[in-house]
């Protein structure tokens, strides 16, 4: 009987060892996200009880093999105990794995603010393209038993309700959808293919001629692509997926919000990291301005989004002369202002996923 604590106290010490010994990193590859520091000592933070939630982030942040201990515990809850959801990601048919929807809270507030964002713009083409995510594309690959909450009833809800000019995605994304994969399988972002036949129900609804599939360079950059879904389950018994760049003969000037310039819309960098997804339009940034140098037209286009349109927004070059991208999450200012004061702009694009619609609470930077 001696022998259990005596073990248990071994394990205890060499965890202490660990976490004394190991390297202690400041930028996490899986999650994508920079990890807590070790908080300063401060008397205030200490009597609110803030130092020891800091303290907490920081132990939970920088366990020893934290990364083992969660494949560890996503194997047993999907092959003991046979769970079909873990961390709110559903284990689906086909090495699938989708985010759940969960029940929108702030539909009215988003009528209200697009309503507003075009009431508050001149003579300007508002269109509004919500995208329905793989929960809804491929539901047949979820578990019988999930949450069943419509994302398109809300979809419509939000496209009765509003004064925009709507461009509804769904049936094209459906159309396409058992021929190629339209969504990765271990991220939540639609995949090149996906964002393309959204391009070509743009142009349809735009009155322009989308440039064919085989006229583009298209080509599989990666086929490990393990992305936000995965990083979630850090289950190392899936396969990635395969990103594919659609090139095409354009000369641009890509101007960021951190003054760097380039001449293209891919960051190639990003294929030896785990956050891959971000090689298109060089991750994430409040502000891009997009320069078509060898077209011939002055037109102009005003996009606010999420995530999404990363790697939608290569396709529009080809029909603006300028693109400004806009990410209300973080860039400071009403865009409404910017549409107003910029004569050549005379499209605007909202494009958001059904999932972040909801939960986007920078849309309210629009206007």
């Amino acid at each position: 009987m001696k022998f259990v604590p005596a073990f248990t106290s071994l394990i205890v010490i060499v965890f202490l060892l660990a976490f004394i010994v190991l390297p202690k990193s400041s930028f996490s590859e899986i999650e994508n996200r920079s990890l807590a520091s070790f908080p300063k000592l401060n008397w205030d933070d200490i009597k609110d009880g803030d130092y020891m939630s800091d303290v907490s982030a920081y132990l939970s942040d920088h366990f020893p093999l934290k990364n083992t201990f969660v494949n560890s515990k996503t194997q047993f809850e999907q092959h003991v105990l046979k769970m079909d959801c873990i961390n709110n990601i559903y284990i689906g048919k086909d090495g699938y794995r989708i985010e759940q929807y969960e029940k929108p809270e702030n539909t009215g507030k988003i009528i209200n603010t697009i309503n507003k964002f075009n009431e508050a713009v001149k003579n300007i083409n508002v269109d509004l393209m919500l995208v329905p995510t793989a929960y809804t594309i491929y539901d047949d690959k979820l578990p019988y038993h999930h949450k069943d909450i419509s994302q398109l009833e809300t979809l419509n809800n939000i496209y009765s309700s509003v004064s925009t000019s709507n461009i509804d995605v769904y049936p094209s994304l459906m159309l396409h959808r058992d021929n190629e994969q339209l969504f990765y399988k271990l991220d939540h972002h639609w995949t090149t293919d996906g964002a393309y036949y959204a391009y070509v129900k743009y142009c349809e609804h735009k009155g322009f001629t989308p440039v064919p599939k085989e006229d583009f360079n298209i080509q599989e950059v990666t086929n490990d692509f393990k992305g936000t879904i995965y990083s979630k389950l850090n289950d190392y018994s899936l396969e990635g997926d395969v990103i594919k760049v659609y090139g095409y003969n354009n000369d641009l000037t890509v101007n960021y919000d951190n003054k760097k310039t380039t001449n293209s819309l891919y960051n190639m960098d990003y294929v030896d990291k785990k956050d891959k997804y971000s090689l298109f339009l060089d991750n994430l940034h409040s502000y891009i301005e997009i320069t078509n140098n060898n077209i011939d037209t002055d037109r102009e286009l005003v996009i606010a989004k999420d995530s999404y349109a990363n790697s939608f927004i290569p396709f529009l070059v080809n029909h603006y002369k300028k693109i400004y991208v806009f990410d209300p999450r973080s860039y400071k200012g009403a865009i409404s202002d910017f549409v107003n004061g910029h004569n050549n702009v005379k499209d605007v694009l909202m494009l958001y996923n059904m999932n972040t619609i909801d939960k986007d609470t920078g849309i309210n930077a629009i206007y």
